[in-house]
C-alpha cells in the first residue's frame, strides 16, 4: 500500500494504526493540542487511500 510522507513530520502509519490512533484521541478531552494530531491523523488517512478513493469516483 503506498504512502507519503505526511506534512507534520510523523512517521507513516499503516491503515490500522491511523484507525487506532484516531480512536484513541477521540477519548481524549478537546485541546488545541489534540485538534491538531486529529487534523494531522485525517490529512495521513486522506493521502492514505487517496489511490483507492479517486479511480472509484
Amino acid at each position: 500500500m503506498p504512502s507519503s510522507l505526511p506534512p507534520c513530520g510523523h512517521c507513516c502509519l499503516s491503515a490500522d494504526a491511523l484507525n487506532d490512533e484516531i480512536r484513541r484521541l477521540m477519548t481524549e478531552p478537546d485541546t488545541p493540542e489534540r485538534r491538531d494530531r486529529y487534523q494531522q491523523l485525517l490529512a495521513q488517512w486522506c493521502a492514505l487511500v487517496a489511490y483507492d478513493v479517486e479511480p472509484a469516483a
